[in-house]
């Protein structure tokens, strides 16, 4: 079984951070979502959880929000700070090493999302509830949640599970090859990524558990939360109130209120 889920990410994600912008730099579908999320007069405050090396933040900013944005990875925060420095210098933006399992922020903001599998990296439901209380004492008043949840590859197309997979990423000079497979452990997954550029060839081994419709409601709804809808891709017009019997072999966005 997977060790403790805050100190193995730390370690992860600064071998991890070398690669990142090349392994995300490409995805862009979850961006409308967030940003007709701001887009409304009334938000000021918006705070990202998981935010990286800044690929979502920067669509934010770019937009005009004022944004905070957290991760508990040095490393990742610090590629963010010198892509992002523009914005650290006129006030739109701050970062901040933090770890909503441990305790809240002081500040409350009104739009906060939980991007690209994030919550996923919550192993057990303890670390998940008190990750979604202190999220709760962040946010002000009918402020609104969204999260980003993932459905493990080795669980859609369990013939898939253990093959490896290789790609590139990136063009030319900039190229990184990446050989990835993937292996379930009850509800947790074990991805095993293998990245090469050059000479430099880092092994990576990550944990994420895959958390159902009904086990999402039932923490949210203890947490505080109330109005959770749901969207099974990545459609700012497809949320939908969420009905817990409900479990198609896909990823989802959650919706919800505080």
């Amino acid at each position: 079984m997977a060790p403790d889920s805050s100190d193995r990410n730390r370690e992860v994600y600064r071998r991890l951070a070398r690669y990142y912008d090349a392994y995300v730099s490409d995805f862009v579908q979850d961006l409308p979502i967030y940003l007709d999320s701001v887009s409304q007069d009334t938000v000021n405050r918006v705070l990202e959880i998981g935010c990286g090396t800044g690929r979502v933040l920067q669509a934010l900013l770019n937009a005009g929000s004022l944004a905070t944005g957290v991760d508990i990875s040095e490393d990742m925060l610090e590629i963010a700070r010198h892509k992002l420095r523009a914005f650290l210098d006129r006030g739109q933006l701050s970062l901040q090493n933090h770890n909503f399992i441990d305790s809240p922020l002081p500040e409350q903001f009104e739009r906060v999302f939980v991007t690209f599998y994030t919550f996923n990296y919550l192993l057990t439901t303890s670390e998940a509830k008190r990750f979604l209380q202190n999220l709760n004492h962040s946010m002000s008043e009918r402020a609104v949640l969204i999260m980003d949840l993932f459905f493990p590859a080795a669980l859609a197309n369990p013939q898939t599970a253990g093959e490896w997979n290789k790609r590139s990423l990136g063009r030319g000079e900039n190229t990184v090859w990446l050989s990835d497979r993937r292996t379930m452990d009850g509800r947790v997954e074990k991805r095993e990524q293998v990245f090469e550029k050059n000479s430099l060839r880092s092994e990576i081994v990550t944990y994420r558990r895959f958390y159902s419709r009904a086990e999402i409601i039932a923490m949210l709804k203890e947490a505080g939360f109330h109005k959770i809808m749901v969207a099974n891709a990545y459609d700012k017009k497809a949320f939908q109130e969420m009905d817990a019997s409900e479990e198609p072999k896909t990823g989802f966005m959650i919706k919800a209120c505080q």
